[in-house]
Order: C-alpha cells, then sequence, then structure tokens
C-alpha cells in the first residue's frame, strides 16, 4: 500500500509531462520600483512626523540612520534642523528662521509646507518628506489582545513641476511587520518593531526595493537527466540559485530533451538579473514545448524586467517589448504563482 502512493505520483507526473510536466514553488527576489518617486541620487529634507512623541522620535532617527547609501539606491535624507543650520549659516543658534516658519506653521513644533519648502529648495533639496500617525493601537502583548497597528500617512513633495511627489499610507501591525521582516522577530520590544518596520517600507516609497517572489519550477520524471533536474530545484528551493543553474545546465547540455531543464534556467538567469537572456531561454522553451506554464515564465520575466529597468531608470532593452501595459495587470496574475 505504501509503495502505491509514489508509483501513482510517477505515473501521474509521466503523464502531466505531456502537458507540461509536475510542478514545485521555490522562492527568487525581484528589484520593484520605488512606490511613488525615485529619490535616488536625491536630497530629501525630512520635515518631521506629527503624532505621539514615543513613536515620532524614533521614526525620525531611523529613517535618517537608515537612509540607504549602496550604488543604485543612494539617498541623503536630511532633518530640518539640518536645512535651517544651513540656512542660517550653520549656526544652529540663530532661531530667526525657524521662528519665521513657525509663524505660519498650523501645528506648533511643525514647520509649515510653503514657508520650509521655499527654504529647502534654496539648500539644493530636491524633495521634502512628512509624516503624520494617524493610527496607534494598544501594543500590549498579552495573549488574546490585538497587539498594535501603526498606521503612518507619507507626504512628498518635489521642489519642481517634473517631480511632483505624492501620498501613500502605510499600515502595520506586530504579525505583518515581522512577516515582512523576519530578522525582527528578535526584537522584543512591539514599539521597535514597529518603528523599524515602518522606517523600511517608507524607503520603499523612494528607493528601489526588493520583493520575495514565488515561481513555478517544472519537475521532470522518466526522462535522462531528470535526477540532476530535481537536485537543482531542491537547491533553489534553498535559495542556492547559483547551484541550481548549473545543475540545469549540465542536464540541458547532456539531454537536449530535457525541456524542464531549460525552462527552469530561464528563471535562474532572471534571479541573476540577466533578463535578455532569461527571455531568450524561455522563448527557446516554448518552441520546444508550448505549454501554459512556459509561456505564463516568459511572460513572468518580462515584467520583472520592466520593474527591474523603472527602478534603476535603464532604456528599454535591445529586444525591446513584448507584453503590452493593457494586458499587464492580466497577465501577472495569471503568471506570476505567487501566494
Amino acid at each position: 500500500m505504501n509503495r502505491s502512493v509514489p508509483l501513482l505520483f510517477l505515473l501521474n507526473c509521466s503523464y502531466l509531462l505531456i502537458g507540461g510536466g509536475c510542478r514545485m514553488a521555490a522562492p527568487i527576489h525581484a528589484w520593484a520600483p520605488p512606490q511613488l518617486e525615485s529619490a535616488v541620487g536625491k536630497r530629501v529634507a525630512l520635515a518631521g512626523v506629527q503624532g505621539p512623541s514615543e513613536l515620532t522620535g524614533g521614526l525620525q532617527r531611523q529613517l535618517l540612520i537608515q537612509a540607504p547609501d549602496d550604488p543604485g539606491r543612494r539617498v541623503t535624507i536630511v532633518s530640518t534642523g539640518d536645512i535651517l543650520a544651513l540656512a542660517s549659516n550653520k549656526d544652529r543658534n540663530d532661531t530667526r528662521l525657524t521662528n519665521k516658519i513657525q509663524l505660519v506653521s498650523a501645528v506648533e513644533e511643525v514647520p509649515n509646507d510653503l514657508a520650509f519648502a521655499s527654504i529647502a529648495r534654496n539648500q539644493d533639496v530636491d524633495y521634502v518628506l512628512r509624516g503624520e500617525v494617524i493610527l496607534k493601537r494598544n501594543l500590549s502583548m498579552h495573549r488574546g489582545v490585538d497587539p498594535g497597528t501603526l498606521s503612518v500617512s507619507w507626504r512628498l513633495t518635489g521642489m519642481d513641476a517634473e517631480h511632483p511627489g505624492g501620498g501613500k499610507p502605510i499600515i502595520l501591525d506586530l504579525e505583518s511587520a515581522r512577516e515582512l521582516y523576519p530578522e525582527l522577530a528578535y526584537v522584543s520590544d512591539p514599539n521597535e518593531v514597529l518603528t523599524l518596520a515602518m522606517v523600511r517600507e517608507t524607503l520603499r516609497l523612494i528607493t528601489p526595493s526588493v520583493d520575495r517572489h514565488r515561481i513555478t519550477l517544472e519537475i521532470p520524471y522518466l526522462l535522462p537527466g531528470s535526477a540532476k533536474v530535481r537536485r537543482g530545484n531542491r537547491a533553489a528551493r534553498e535559495g542556492r540559485w547559483g547551484e541550481a543553474e548549473t545543475l540545469w545546465a549540465e542536464a540541458w547540455k547532456w539531454n537536449p530533451t530535457q525541456i524542464a531543464a531549460l525552462h527552469n534556467l530561464a528563471l535562474a538567469a532572471a534571479a541573476g538579473q540577466d533578463f535578455s537572456r532569461a527571455k531568450k531561454l524561455a522563448r527557446k522553451a516554448i518552441r520546444f514545448q508550448p505549454s501554459e506554464l512556459h509561456k505564463q515564465t516568459l511572460v513572468w520575466i518580462e515584467l520583472k524586467q520592466r520593474a527591474y529597468h523603472q527602478a534603476f531608470l535603464l532604456p528599454d532593452p535591445p529586444e525591446g517589448w513584448f507584453v503590452t501595459d493593457s494586458t499587464a495587470e492580466e497577465i501577472t496574475s495569471a503568471a506570476t504563482g505567487e501566494n
């Protein structure tokens, strides 16, 4: 009885192989463009966060500390105090400018947008970022009690008409914060967890970020090279994409009928951001076997290539685009297989 289960599985897979093979999911990371405006290489003035001081102080400090400085994502975030100090000849004790902008502010200790923007523009600031805590529930960790929700409404204001900016609310609870950032599971203070997660989500508004997806690998059986392809699949599931790519390449080289290896190789190329090569391999897999999975994979690769080019302001690839904007949303839901 126990032996019948794997035998039945193999028989089913051998049947499905004709129409596209068995499948399994694996994690893959891909770049996403900024959600509001790209501030890469720009200067952003943090004009403050309104709300309870026990939250806003930490948010502002962490935003200044965690501003990315790696190539391709570097952004300079400066505080209101720094801007005012520069505007007042670097004398932090000179309160004339501070008083001037406070007089036209509707909220105590929060600079007026127009008054502050005029000063920031003279200090080569490209954007002004302002936040407001709009919801913060009980952060009790007791069993049966809502662990807390933090919601901040952000507004990004551009200093010229070409980059007007925009606004977006971000809502996080402890569960979603730790799901998005698993390393925060080791942080015991719920306020700190929400603050750190909120800062990272806020930076996604103005810089490229990495999203985790789940893509579909093909699992071959009863064909030469199948065991090596399955070893590659296991490596990909564990995040070892380089090892997986080597195994799939060897399986395809010595077994030209191993289309599953070719399909999976296309995804390995996408994992390494070699999207042009990934699309060539995906199209080759379609020519050999025009299954629905192979077509969906080609579309998924191009959509992620589009996001990559948008994130880093790259020109269109030499081969151009195949997916039109009007059908992209419809195809995404059918192609990704994401959870």
